[in-house]
């Protein structure tokens, strides 16, 4: 169904294009969206209220995540004067958008044990980890227009825009990390002194790569100023509509290990790996252990998960529903 659409838009546009009297232009304009995010705010939002939830004592916990607001946006599009009211554009466009952000959280706890006079001593956990998470989302859509335009004096023209484009959608997100867990037990056994500990440290890098294609609708106006009589400055205000789904892709853990244990730390070992793996975006409800608590979230597997923690299933789902405001300029071929 969407190859028959965008090859029944290029057959419509090469038929005009062959037409003896055609009047092209050229248009290039850039701006802003503000868009919803669908279930991509909501996994933003629901690890921000588990951490919240879960920063009580001896816990401590910190999130730092701003959810998509917006996309920075550029489009190039030729456009057809079918009459002097009627025009037909086909476009390019790309959207992007970086956010980046911190999570991280702590546990450390003292206490003291007395067994006997012959067995007491004290135990030390410390527990911490960070991450950076990184997003960049993206979409170049090919976009048909139709515009119907009726001047507003001599050189102000309105214009009504409506039309749809297929949209290729990408979606990374990088993700360090850093995990440091260390046990202290110090021992007074039959007047003995004893140290028993547990170190273990973890580092490295999560990444997963995602695509999607749909197909989406755009309305609205314009208004254009000319200057000359062959160029004049645009000034667009559309409203989208954008459902992604469906997203597959490929998923990179990377990370090296070292442990110690054992009295006065005798035994060590350490290691690397590397695991990659296909799979697709699924949302879902996740309930929390800790907090008897049910938070949204986004889960990278191979087939569709399940987890007696897990609840309403489906696949991911982001839109880009949303309002569009652009600036650029119009040149007369």
């Amino acid at each position: 169904m969407k190859k028959r659409a965008i090859f029944f838009f290029l057959c419509l546009f090469l038929f005009f294009l062959k037409s003896e009297a055609s009047r092209f232009s050229f248009k290039m304009c850039g701006g802003l969206s503000w868009v919803k995010g669908g279930d991509f705010n909501r996994n933003i939002r629901g690890w921000r209220d588990y951490y919240r939830d879960r920063n009580t004592s001896p816990y401590s916990f910190k999130y730092d995540m701003k959810e998509l607001k917006g996309l920075w946006e550029g489009k190039a599009e030729i456009i057809y004067s079918i009459s002097s009211r009627f025009s037909l554009g086909i476009g390019v466009e790309f959207l992007t958008e970086e956010l980046s952000g911190e999570m991280s959280w702590s546990l450390s706890q003292e206490e003291t044990y007395f067994h006997s006079p012959d067995n007491f001593g004290s135990i030390s956990i410390k527990e911490e980890s960070s991450q950076d998470p990184k997003y960049t989302l993206q979409a170049i859509p090919i976009t048909f227009t139709f515009y119907y335009s009726f001047p507003l004096g001599k050189k102000l023209i309105l214009s009504l825009v409506g039309g749809g484009g297929y949209y290729f959608g990408r979606l990374r997100s990088i993700e360090g990390f850093d995990y440091t867990f260390d046990y202290t037990d110090d021992r007074n056994e039959h007047g003995t002194l004893t140290k028993f500990v547990d170190q273990y440290s973890s580092s490295g890098e999560y990444s997963e790569k995602s695509t999607s294609r749909t197909i989406g609708f755009h309305g609205g106006g314009s208004l254009e100023l000319k200057i000359s009589k062959n160029f004049s400055l645009v000034v667009e205000a559309l409203g989208r509509l954008v459902d992604f789904s469906g997203w597959r892709g490929q998923r990179t853990d990377i990370y090296g290990w070292e442990h110690t244990w054992g009295f006065w730390g005798v035994h060590s070992d350490q290691g690397s790996q590397e695991r990659t793996s296909e799979g697709k975006l699924w949302f879902v409800e996740f309930r929390s252990q800790e907090t008897g608590k049910t938070y949204p979230r986004l889960v990278f597997s191979e087939e569709k998960p399940v987890s007696s923690f897990y609840k309403n299933i489906r696949e991911g789902k982001i839109n880009l529903h949303g309002l569009s405001l652009r600036i650029g300029f119009k040149v007369q071929i």
